[in-house]
């Protein structure tokens, strides 16, 4: 990936890729250069997507699936918001206004990420603490995943005797 961009900034002339506008303070992406990058961005999309769709099926404890389809989706938003953005304001850099918005849908669709995954498992550990654990324990030993990792859970009854599945 590393190489797929350096090597062209590197061998390339600077019209054709980037280049540094000294007055202005600011950078001007060439077209090709945009296009290429919009299809590496836009192939590690598509990857996403397939690992997303194949994963809907996995029998977990965590049941995430729907997190990650609402993480996919804010994160299509905002690569197809960049991706218009760049394409009809060819020089991006130069106005504000698609600078602060692309940059404040990316930072909106990847910071969300984090609280879509951990919402429900912090608000059930803080307010019902003991029937959340009780229940995702059940979870663990009824989809085999504790057995698969030999991992000790308490016991049904949330004794202090732990019960090796």
């Amino acid at each position: 990936m590393i190489c797929s961009v350096g090597v062209p900034l590197s061998i390339l002339r600077s019209k054709l890729t980037v280049r540094y506008i000294t007055q202005l303070e600011t950078c001007i992406y060439g077209t090709a250069f945009t296009e290429i990058s919009f299809v590496i961005v836009w192939a590690g999309w598509a990857t996403t997507l397939v690992f997303t769709f194949l994963a809907r099926k996995i029998n977990s404890s965590f049941k995430e699936h729907r997190e990650m389809m609402l993480i996919v989706f804010l994160s299509s938003i905002a690569i197809t918001y960049m991706t218009v953005v760049h394409h009809i304001v060819r020089a991006y850099t130069l106005h504000q206004w698609s600078r602060v918005t692309t940059t404040y849908a990316e930072y909106i669709a990847s910071q969300s990420s984090l609280f879509i995954l951990l919402s429900v498992p912090a608000y059930n550990c803080m307010f019902h603490h003991d029937e959340y654990r009780r229940k995702f324990f059940d979870k663990m030993r009824s989809d085999g995943m504790a057995s698969r990792y030999s991992m000790t859970l308490p016991s049904a009854d949330m004794g202090s005797q732990p019960q090796t599945v």
